[in-house]
Parts: C-alpha cells; structure tokens; sequence
C-alpha cells in the first residue's frame, strides 16, 4: 500500500531524497506516514517496502511513548545499531524518514545529513 502525492509535491520530494542520498551513502531510504504507510521508498538491495514501513512505524511509536513516558519531550530520532549496519528513523510528526545502511563508519554523517533535511520534508508533508 502506498500514498500518491501531487506531481509537484513528488518532485519536491524526490529532490530532497536525492540530496539526503548524496550528502550520505544509505542502502534504503524511504518516507512513510505515522501508520506505516509507504509514501516514497528507495533501496539498493531488495527490500519488502511495506515489511520495513511497517515495522519501522511501530518502532517510531514504541520510541514515542518512552519518550513521553519519561518526559523527555519530543522524539526526534531513533537509531537501531546491529553489528552490520544501521538504521536511522526521523520523526517527522505524521511522517517518518528512514535510511539505512551497512556503512558503520558512516552513521555520524548520516544522522547530521538526516536531521538537516528532516524539517523541509515534514513542511512539504505536513
């Protein structure tokens, strides 16, 4: 299952993951809404698009209410490190970003490239 965007709307995106895929070397990168449904999804290997939305979007809402069960505010970002790779999600309120990657060493530049882009798609989507 997948949401369509206006045409302008998907350019706009598609240019933004395209600076994201740039500025980071990401395996899969994806934007899917709170519910865990796939707006835009982009991996290099094969990938069940709707398996990882899904997934990714419980994870985002287990990390939401850990958050505010301790009152630490907002939730930004969660990161799930395994011992070959990473994966980043970005709160982007009824969105989220997902990258991904295999790249260990690139996980620092990843989260700065992620959060710099975060706020322009949530305000494109939001």
């Amino acid at each position: 299952m997948s949401i369509s965007l206006p045409p302008e709307k998907k350019k706009e995106l598609i240019k933004i993951l395209k600076q994201i895929s740039q500025g980071c070397e990401l395996e899969a990168l994806a934007v899917v809404t709170d519910e865990g449904i796939k707006v835009a999804f982009f991996a290099e290997k094969s990938a069940d698009p709707d398996l990882l939305s899904a997934v990714s979007s419980a994870v985002l809402s287990t990390g939401e209410m850990v958050t505010k069960q301790l009152s630490h505010g907002f939730l930004e970002q969660v990161l799930i490190r395994g011992a070959k790779g990473f994966t980043i999600l970005s709160n982007l309120d009824n969105y989220l970003l997902i990258g991904a990657s295999k790249d260990l060493h690139s996980v620092g530049l990843a989260i700065q490239v992620i959060r710099r882009h975060s706020p322009t798609i949530s305000e494109l989507l939001n």
